[in-house]
């Protein structure tokens, strides 16, 4: 039996103690997005980009989000993505109309593989930060680490955002040529690498000895055999013909786009809002 940890509201756990340990709760995607009992209660500092706060001097993520990157021009230039500023400026402000005072709560894993801390954010009044962040456009779903707790809650508010036309779905209507934060298989470019949300047809399901292998005309979507208990893979065979999409890191090869994906989520068709 696992023992949960004895939080402070003056400092969170470190990365290595964190590892330590695993939380008591039952994760499920069902869970609304309120919580009035979090972890521990701590006083952020400040946001550094749209999905990442500064707390007791560490980086703290915010699970289920992927937000706009800011130009960087150390090492290899990488342009900005648009709406970058917005975003962080967006998630400060959400902080100070809080009194930068938040409720941490941890999922099943913790930390990721750089060891900066995973947590879902809430305010004294229970509202989620992550899905506020969502729900307002600036931020898009990313599934990693199997953290899952309210993911059927963070896709809701990200459709909301998207139906509604808001922050990174108006400026795509606006400025479609800017492929973020989806672009369509058969328009994608060399320039599109990053995090992207990709729409095509599936023309081919197959399965080698290290992947399962989905390919578009132009890009190419690879399972990583160590991902494989979490897909079925006669719900994969069954997308062949199927315009779907899938969001991921897309990096290019040989001319070619790819997107090494390990959670179902990544595709739109087996979302935590398309279960019966």
């Amino acid at each position: 039996m696992h023992t949960k940890p004895r939080f402070t509201n003056r400092l969170l756990l470190t990365p290595l103690l964190l590892l330590t340990f695993l939380p008591t709760f039952q994760a499920s995607a069902q869970e609304n997005c309120r919580n009035l009992e979090p972890d521990v209660w701590v006083e952020a500092q400040y946001a550094i980009n749209g999905s990442t706060i500064i707390v007791q001097n560490q980086r703290v993520h915010l699970i289920g989000l992927y937000t706009p990157q800011k130009a960087r021009t150390y090492k290899f230039h990488t342009p900005g993505e648009p709406l970058a500023k917005a975003a962080q400026e967006h998630l400060n402000t959400l902080l100070a109309n809080h009194n930068l005072q938040i409720g941490v709560v941890y999922d099943k894993n913790q930390v990721d593989k750089n060891r900066i801390q995973q947590a879902h954010v809430f305010f004294k009044n229970g509202n989620s930060l992550n899905e506020a962040m969502l729900r307002s456009g600036y931020a898009i779903n990313r599934t990693q680490n199997d953290n899952t707790r309210y993911a059927e809650c963070y896709y809701a508010a990200e459709q909301q955002a998207r139906q509604e036309g808001y922050q990174l779905w108006d400026q795509l209507q606006k400025n479609p040529n800017s492929h973020f934060p989806l672009v369509k298989s058969s328009e994608i470019t060399d320039q599109d690498q990053g995090f992207r949300i990709i729409q095509g047809k599936i023309l081919e399901v197959r399965q080698s000895s290290t992947n399962y292998i989905l390919n578009m005309d132009t890009t190419g979507v690879r399972i990583p055999k160590k991902a494989w208990d979490k897909f079925d893979y006669a719900k994969l065979q069954a997308l062949n013909g199927q315009t779907v999409e899938v969001r991921g890191y897309a990096y290019l090869y040989k001319g070619h786009m790819y997107m090494v994906i390990d959670h179902p989520y990544a595709f739109d068709v087996f979302s935590p809002l398309k279960r019966s």
